[in-house]
């Protein structure tokens, strides 16, 4: 079986400048960060009576609390970039990733792997340039000086140190359960799927208890035993004979070991065999180019992003984290779609009901501009135009290494949504829905904070016994093999604490808040409203259909009216 290990893969310098690009795209507010705006810009937030936040500072990155101890110190400037002009320092600007300290008796364990930029790439380098080497000045200071009792010591020492603070939090986030009042619920996937009888508007028909319990009181739940039968899912059994008897799909002599760039741990397979592991990943995609987000297209191939992770991606804070809305679509990832399949306690996908076959006309007015209801005078109508309106999209693939993550965010659409982790371990927080966004760091018009800054900056705070009850978190942390249900309008992030391979689908239930989906859906997916509302229609649900804003019933009505004329 051929080993791969990671130090003899560099990233040459075309595929430096593609990371460049993505991470350019995911975060520009970042592209000219410097280490003087660590100590020159400041925020300062206030509360009018509306208890609107307003932010009285520029933007500046994800320097989003400068007041804490860990941001950079005054004047403690980074290393300057690499020459080759591919490196973004705001990446690291906030020391969240391991780094050591100038005393450290040994370095060897430190440098091992972060020298993978590429043979031509280490000519750009200099001993003083490697940023995670930091000044034994940076170190060591409290979080809240004013507060000396003991609690606040101990909760405060994962944060003392600047070099350690990953170290330190990982081990705590991974080994530490979530206490009672904030665990969420866990059941097994087969009690949950049996069928029960539901009555609606007089009519009884047969549903998931999932809905019943779940979906109609929206609220999180972790869920076992959701994988089975899933090729998808690895086997982490050491007995070699098993793994092949639960993916005989997966040729043992096809699989690709990695090696991390400690050649005895298992980064890349984390144990597991066959199945979704990073190291398949990278053996099967290796040459495929996956994306990063659905708000830009950038996209990189496998076999680039594995090299990423081990080299530039260890001294970022929040690690680039793969989000593929498109896996799937296309050759060769679309075999993917046939190794998982959603889980039968949810309930159906509304959004499927969508009318795709819906030829959607929209009035253009003789000065080209279009009538907002989609229908124009008929003096003025002259012609009309043909929009597609692809379902948005509802399904991911979520690869990353240990300190990426999904910031803080609600679910587009007031979907629902349902994660499986495959490879890794992920910690989660989600808060119900009628939390302020602006206590848990959703500040409009500011850039969301990565996962990891948050946690540096939030968690004690949230999870501290002065935090209000009523918008007390549901925390999870999620192994391999467990499904997240993450309900309809909750805010919520996720921390992988160590490399994770997951997928996830979002998904319209008709129970929870429904009509609160509809205006979204109305509002952020126009003319996918119509395709859904001409779909519900012909399914016979017009007790959802009818649901629908005005605006929407309108505007179908005058297309139809239009297609007659």
């Amino acid at each position: 079986m051929a080993t791969n290990y990671v130090h003899d893969r560099y990233l040459d310098p075309e595929e430096r400048y593609e990371v460049f690009t993505v991470k350019a795209a995911e975060r520009p507010h970042l592209i000219s960060w410097t280490p003087h705006d660590a100590s020159s810009q400041k925020h300062v937030m206030h509360v009018d009576a509306n208890d609107e936040v307003k932010n009285t500072s520029d933007a500046c990155g994800d320097n989003h609390n400068p007041q804490s101890p860990l941001s950079p110190s005054e004047g403690d400037q980074l290393p300057p970039p690499l020459t080759d002009g591919c490196d973004l320092p705001g990446w690291r600007s906030q020391r969240i990733a391991p780094c050591m300290n100038n005393a450290s008796n040994s370095i060897e364990s430190v440098l091992e792997g972060t020298l993978n930029v590429g043979f031509g790439s280490t000519l750009y380098r200099r001993e003083s340039q490697f940023p995670f080497i930091c000044s034994d000045t940076a170190l060591s200071v409290p979080r809240d000086a004013t507060n000396t009792s003991t609690q606040h010591k101990q909760q405060s020492t994962i944060a003392t140190d600047v070099s350690i603070w990953w170290h330190s939090a990982k081990q705590r986030l991974s080994s530490m359960q979530p206490p009672p009042e904030r665990d969420a619920p866990v059941v097994h996937h087969s009690d949950v799927s049996v069928l029960v009888d539901y009555t609606s508007q007089e009519i009884t028909r047969k549903v998931t208890l999932f809905s019943v319990k779940y979906e109609m009181t929206n609220r999180p739940v972790k869920i076992l035993g959701a994988t089975q039968g899933w090729e998808a899912m690895p086997c982490y059994e050491k007995d070699t004979e098993e793994v092949d008897e639960a993916n005989p799909t997966v040729d043992s002599d096809t699989r690709e070991e990695w090696a991390d760039v400690g050649d005895k741990s298992s980064l890349f397979t984390a144990g597991g065999r066959g199945g979704w592991t990073f190291a398949n990943f990278v053996s099967r995609f290796g040459n495929v180019r996956f994306r990063f987000s659905d708000q830009h297209g950038e996209m990189i191939s496998f076999n680039t992003y594995a090299k990423y992770i081990t080299s530039d991606g260890i001294v970022d804070d929040s690690p680039l984290g793969i989000y593929d809305s498109e896996f799937g679509d296309d050759l060769p990832t679309s075999v993917l779609l046939s190794e998982y399949s959603v889980p039968s306690c949810f309930s159906p996908d509304l959004f499927d009901m969508m009318d795709a076959s819906l030829h959607i006309k929209e009035a253009i007015s003789e000065d080209g501009s279009s009538d907002n209801n989609g229908v124009g005078d008929e003096e003025d109508s002259i012609t009309t135009q043909s929009t597609e309106s692809p379902r948005p999209p509802y399904r991911w693939v979520l690869i990353g290494p240990e300190r990426s993550g999904t910031g803080m965010h609600v679910d587009p659409l007031w979907t629902n949504a349902w994660v499986t982790v495959l490879q890794g371990l992920k910690r989660w927080l989600l808060f119900p829905k009628e939390t302020p966004y602006e206590m848990i760091g959703m500040i409009s018009g500011r850039p969301q904070i990565p996962s990891s800054i948050w946690f540096r900056e939030y968690y004690d705070k949230v999870t501290s016994s002065s935090w209000p009850e009523q918008y007390r978190p549901v925390e999870v942390l999620q192994y391999p093999g467990e499904t997240v249900y993450v309900p309809a309008g909750w805010p919520h992030l996720v921390l992988n604490l160590e490399l994770t391979v997951a997928v996830t689908h979002n998904y319209a239930a008709e129970f929870g808040p429904f009509e609160r989906m509809w205006q979204d859906v109305a509002n952020d997916e126009p003319d996918f409203a119509l395709r859904w509302y001409s779909g519900l229609k012909q399914a016979g649900r017009d007790d959802l259909a009818d649901v629908a804003p005005a605006k929407v019933v309108q505007q179908f009505e005058s297309m139809n009216r239009i297609g007659k004329e």
